[in-house]
């Protein structure tokens, strides 16, 4: 790839500025590579050609590279060169239909790896303020991110509020990519969850390609959607996340509507699973 130049326009660093130099330049092309200069996968200038361009040393430069390296912006690898990072995998903890919230990329998959409408225990059928009639949908998917299984979810649903998961959800298929849930009125809420350290069954450890009772994050969560009448429940699910390549954080949020939420994402590392991200 032919590597592109900063514009002329953010190459000024302020020499007089009690900021270091290098964490000016950092700033610089980090905000060229979120505002879309570089794009992921294309290559940075070489160290000698960022030091012209920029007006110093090659020391600095290669500090500014560090933070960058650090925060998983950019990507060295040796003999090749420096690469602009693809977005590190960050989704808020949840069910199925939290990752109906929005279109994936093709790089995220979601498969079915069952659907059955099957009696659910009672405490299910409170959590979905269901009567004991009412037929459950149980869904169990596999998230996996460029090919590495990350997560197996058991999602259960009213099975009169999702005809149109219960079509696009076909047993040893991905869903579609661009399936949402707005296409079908459908807007979640807040999320009760709680989260536990576990060990994974052999069924989850089969399909995670890991040992048998090998490490899980363990997430129990009902996810709400907004009704005409305030919010109602919408989904309970039991979602095992794989230990060994994810970890997990809490954010403040500033909605009025929850005051945390559970984030969790690759660690550091997991490139050697999946290869360099380039």
């Amino acid at each position: 790839m032919t590597p592109s130049e900063p514009t002329v326009e953010m190459q000024k660093l302020d020499r007089h500025s009690f900021v270091p130099l290098y964490y000016q330049l950092q700033e610089v092309l980090k905000e060229q590579i979120e505002s879309g200069v570089w794009k992921p996968g294309d290559a940075l200038p070489s160290e000698p050609e960022l030091a012209r361009v920029f007006g110093v040393s090659r020391v600095v430069v290669r500090q500014a590279l560090a933070i960058l390296e650090d925060d998983h912006q950019i990507i060295r690898i040796r003999g090749r060169g420096t690469f602009i990072a693809r977005p590190k995998l960050d989704y808020r903890a949840g069910g199925l239909s939290r990752l109906l919230a929005t279109e994936r990329g093709s790089d995220v998959t979601i498969q079915v790896l069952d659907k059955r409408t099957a009696p659910v225990e009672r405490s299910i059928r409170n959590a979905l303020l269901v009567e004991d009639g009412t037929e459950v949908q149980r869904i169990t998917t596999l998230l996996s991110s460029k090919g590495v299984p990350l997560a197996i979810s058991y999602s259960f649903f009213a099975d009169h509020e999702v005809p149109w998961l219960d079509a696009a959800a076909q047993v040893g298929r991905n869903l579609p990519g661009t399936l949402t849930l707005a296409q079908h009125a459908v807007t979640l809420a807040h999320s009760q969850l709680s989260i536990e350290a576990s060990q994974c069954g052999q069924f989850e450890a089969d399909r995670f390609g890991v040992p048998h009772r090998s490490a899980v994050f363990l997430v129990l969560c009902t996810e709400h959607c907004r009704a005409a009448d305030g919010t109602r429940p919408f989904e309970v699910a039991r979602v095992e996340y794989r230990g060994d390549l994810l970890q997990f954080r809490l954010q403040a949020s500033s909605s009025a509507d929850e005051d945390m939420t559970a984030i969790y994402e690759l660690n550091e590392g997991v490139d050697e699973l999946v290869g360099p991200l380039v």
